[in-house]
């Protein structure tokens, strides 16, 4: 019975790993038998030499993890019956598990991937000892094998019981056994003839290999691709590009060219506790047109360009030189003579035609160091989003020059230059310049087929760095990241796996493993397919892979590391305690510290109103009576203009402002006329610092307050027809101003003065829950009733009612879009269950805890596509923090019994903050 190629090549590669799995602490020292190479198919695109058959570490955490794959799994059992059945077999020396074992795999008939065992043999008695063993494990026993002689050699073979063959023989002292008898007469015709040992590029490899390595790889490039083609998917597809060619790409013929990235590289393969590394060198010859010759004499730098990738970038590919003008000078001979030269050299000149005939080399002046094409966000239907990302000499000198590239190419267009760009606001109230560039194939034109996926679609300058997006959102969304300082180095599980990668490299190429999964459909055939689906829970815990390759002094070293998440990681770990005497009774906030920018505060009050303000290391600053629980949160504010903040609140009594050493400001706490049925709300209309205060009371009045505390005579709101419990709200929608706030069945939109802008005609009756601005789609307001149906309300007057309902009075409500994909989702806490649906009522996930959910559920932004829902159970001391598709973050959940803030204390420094049920705030490393 035939074997599929997927099942060989994961019994090959398993073989491989399996080999190592009886290591021995032992160091063996031996010296590498030339005669071995000899045996090996000058053909096969990869090898890999074991020091022994007991070289691979059986309990190491990740051959364990990858044990979970079916095929692995047997061929690792496999090898501890013949490890044992070696051991005890007389005729068999002991010794020869001791002894250098070559696997080979070449591809033979229709492009079947096969193995060639090669090995040491010293005796006629150990030839008859393998015979044994073979007839032992293929179940042949008793059975004469058939015999045949080739090239002077008896080769022997035995008939498997599923249709297969094992041949082997023994020639110059080697054995030789392999399912295919055309590799092993390939072999044996090689040990007179030219083999391996006369090839000037491997034997430059060979020399690298380690005398202490317990496994080496060798890779031929050349025959590589016909190892490719075996799992790539072949189909072609077509795209129209921005010249109007309609352009055909096939990985398989793109695969083809990677015969000319080198001759041959050797990897020392060594296993660590949470990773698999990799390392080697990588011969090539320029006169050969390899394409690593591009950075000959480079040296390597360092890789800064994740500090300027987002944190969600599931892969990229970077170069780095620290000569730039030699690195384009010997990556346009590489083209010159590549195939596709003259193709590159006629769409540099159309950019050229109308972005200036010099842009190309206005680009090439413009980077530094460093160029990065990267994938972010994949799409279901695998759409990708896609950053190129280069920092540059100067922002000031290449905005002047990429803008009057832009003006050159609106003038030979005859459109007006503003056209191409517009200001986009994200994050922090700043503003970007974001250009329509109108060559996306830009990157893969002018760095090379490896940059092809990138879509250069749109531009912006972001500090020191020229980045280019496939979509506006993209950009907007990368924008956003940039100024939340969301970036891809301080992301804490990057940073883990980072550290057992090269510092400095020149080719650099990252995969977030689970993220890039669902790009497997795009890239393997078939069969790949389902054996990756078949094995992508064990896929799926493997944290990321990394190939790094560096120039040092004329040689081409590689660094690879596949690695597990790091189990003895911090997340989760308690960093500080405070004892605050009593319990925590509101959400502890993270405050700016203006006399110490790098470390931030947190100020929280607890169950006898005391209120403490805490350090970055969990000492109690001071600590201050307050003359109730405090209702609203706790605004920071700059009321002399200085850059000294204050913290104003409010309890149902009293209007405070206090400053950084707990001391009340001015003529606060003001006294309320009525006591305060709401928290106080802070409106900057103008961000020119001067404040206004809105609470409402038990008298129904909404007031307006000035910074001094002052009510406001031209407030003109009247009075609502019951008692309003959530904040009063400013919105500001297309440049108008809107004050909003509810009653228990009414809802206001007014203007800054309290007279109605918008007038809502329809009552129901409101939930606690505090009305929520959506800006997906149409801007609007979104509220729901006391059932939980959710009505939009829109700021053209009209209402639009969801489907959805069927919660108690008591639930909570709120409404983001969580993953980022421009449409709502309401998040509904009502008991002990958690809820989350698309705006259609249909659930995406739901959670059940074994007691009711403690107050309002809290979104928390890690990235526009990736914000999260934190719940509290007071009662059972847990918090919980739930990911856009429901799973729960790692590390949670958490010890804590209130309400919780995640954010940065010290720079890289990412905490939860929470109370316990001993009185304590917590910090916890995230």
């Amino acid at each position: 019975m035939k074997r599929s190629l997927i099942i060989i090549l994961a019994t090959a590669v398993i073989a491989v790993i399996a080999v190592t799995i009886y290591f021995t602490r032992d160091k063996i020292a031996y010296s590498r038998e030339t005669s071995l190479y000899k045996a090996i198919p000058v053909t096969a695109p990869v090898f890999v030499e074991f020091s022994s058959l007991k070289a691979v570490p059986a309990d190491n955490p990740v051959l364990e993890q990858l044990s979970g794959i079916g095929g692995l799994n047997r061929a690792l059992k496999k090898l501890e019956q013949i490890t044992n059945d070696i051991s005890s077999n007389k005729e068999i020396q002991k010794q020869w598990l001791k002894r250098p074992v070559i696997l080979a795999f070449d591809l033979v008939g229709e492009d079947k991937l096969r193995p060639v065992f090669i090995s040491k043999i010293k005796s006629a008695e150990e030839l008859n000892g393998i015979q044994n063993l073979l007839m032992q494990l293929t179940n042949t026993s008793g059975v004469t094998p058939q015999e045949r002689k080739y090239s002077g050699h008896k080769v022997f073979s035995y008939d498997l019981a599923d249709g297969e063959k094992v041949h082997f023989c023994a020639a110059g002292g080697l054995i030789i056994i392999s399912p295919e008898s055309i590799l092993l007469d390939k072999s044996i015709r090689q040990l007179n003839s030219e083999n391996l040992t006369d090839i000037r590029n491997f034997m430059r490899v060979n020399k690298s290999v380690s005398s202490q390595s317990d496994m080496a790889w060798f890779i031929n490039h050349q025959r590589l691709p016909e190892l490719w083609n075996q799992v790539i998917n072949g189909t072609t597809q077509t795209e129209v590009n921005e010249f109007g060619v309609t352009e055909r790409h096939n990985l398989r013929r793109k695969a083809a060219e990677l015969k000319d990235y080198a001759g041959w590289s050797e990897l020392d393969m060594t296993f660590h506790d949470n990773h698999i590394s990799l390392n080697g060198i990588t011969a090539a010859d320029d006169s050969l047109n390899h394409f690593v010759t591009i950075f000959k004499d480079q040296q390597a730098e360092n890789f800064q360009a994740d500090k300027a990738l987002p944190r969600n970038t599931s892969f990229y590919f970077g170069f780095s030189f620290s000569d730039r003008d030699l690195f384009f000078q010997n990556l346009i001979d590489h083209f010159k003579h590549a195939n596709t030269y003259y193709e590159r050299e006629e769409l540099l000149k159309k950019i050229e035609k109308n972005l200036g005939d010099e842009s190309r080399t206005t680009f090439r002046n413009m980077v530094k160091n460093q160029a990065v094409a990267a994938i972010t966000d994949i799409s279901p239907e695998n759409e990708l989003s896609t950053l190129f990302v280069m920092n540059i000499n100067s922002r000031k000198d290449g905005q002047k020059a990429f803008e009057e590239m832009m003006t050159r190419y609106a003038s030979r267009k005859k459109v007006k230059v503003s056209s191409l760009y517009n200001s986009v606001k994200v994050e922090n109230d700043k503003t970007y310049r974001v250009y329509q560039f109108p060559y996306p194939s830009l990157p893969g034109v002018w760095l090379g087929e490896s940059f092809r996926f990138v879509k250069a679609k749109y531009a912006a300058f972001y500090d020191d760095y020229l980045v280019f997006a496939s979509s506006e959102k993209s950009m907007k969304d990368y924008l956003s990241d940039m100024e939340l300082n969301y970036t891809l180095s301080e992301d804490r599980a990057y940073d883990r796996f980072k550290r057992n990668t090269e510092s400095k490299s020149n080719l650099n190429v990252y995969a977030n493993v689970s993220r890039m999964l669902p790009l497997s459909k795009k890239l393997f055939n078939t069969d790949f397919n389902k054996a990756i689906e078949t094995n992508s829970e064990v896929l799926n815990q493997f944290e990321a892979i990394n190939w790094q390759l560096l120039s040092e002094n004329g040689v081409y070293f590689n660094s690879i590391n596949l690695a597990l998440p790091d189990i003895e990681s911090n997340d989760g770990d308690e960093l500080w305690s405070c004892d605050l005497g009593a319990d925590v009774s509101s959400k502890p906030q993270i405050v700016i510290n203006h006399t110490n920018e790098n470390e931030k505060e947190v100020i929280v009050q607890d169950e006898e109103n005391r209120l403490h303000l805490v350090s970055a290391d969990g000492n109690i600053i001071w600590s201050i009576p307050i003359s109730g629980k405090i209702l609203s949160e706790i605004h920071q504010m700059d009321m002399f203009r200085n850059g000294k903040l204050q913290y104003l609140f409010n309890t149902s009594e009293k209007l405070y402002l206090i400053d950084r050493n707990g001391n009340n400001v001015g003529n606060f706490p003001v006294t309320f006329e009525s006591a305060a049925t709401n928290g106080v709300s802070v409106f900057d209309y103008d961000n020119n610092h001067t404040y206004r205060y809105f609470v409402a009371c038990e008298n129904r009045k909404v007031y307006a307050f000035d910074q001094e505390g002052k009510i406001i005579n031209g407030w003109l709101f009247e009075k609502t027809k019951s008692k309003v419990t959530t904040p009063v709200q400013h919105f500001r929608v297309n440049n108008r101003d809107y004050i909003v706030l509810k009653d228990e069945s009414k809802i206001f939109i007014q203007n800054r003065r309290g007279a109605t802008r918008v007038p809502v005609t329809t009552e129901f009756q409101n939930s606690r829950s505090p009305l929520v601005l959506n800006m997906n789609g149409t801007p609007k307001i979104v509220a729901s009733d006391l059932a939980g149906k959710v009505y939009y309300l829109y700021f053209d007057g009209k209402v639009e009612e969801k489907p959805g309902g069927g919660f108690s009075a008591s639930h909570y409500f709120t409404v983001e879009d969580l993953d980022g994909n421009n449409i709502p989702d309401f998040v509904f806490a009502d008991g002990n269950q958690l809820e989350v649906a698309d705006e259609n009522g249909l659930t995406i996930y739901s959670e059940k805890l074994d007691n009711p959910v403690s107050g309002q559920p809290y979104i928390y932004t890690f990235s526009p596509r990736e914000k999260m829902v934190g719940i509290s159970d007071a009662e059972d001391n847990h918090i919980y923090l739930f990911k856009p598709d429901g799973k729960q973050v790692n590390g949670f959940p958490l010890r804590g019994s209130s309400a919780f803030s995640i954010g940065e204390l010290k720079p890289g420094l990412f905490c939860v903050l929470v109370g316990n049920n001993r009185e304590e705030l917590v910090c916890y490393g995230l």
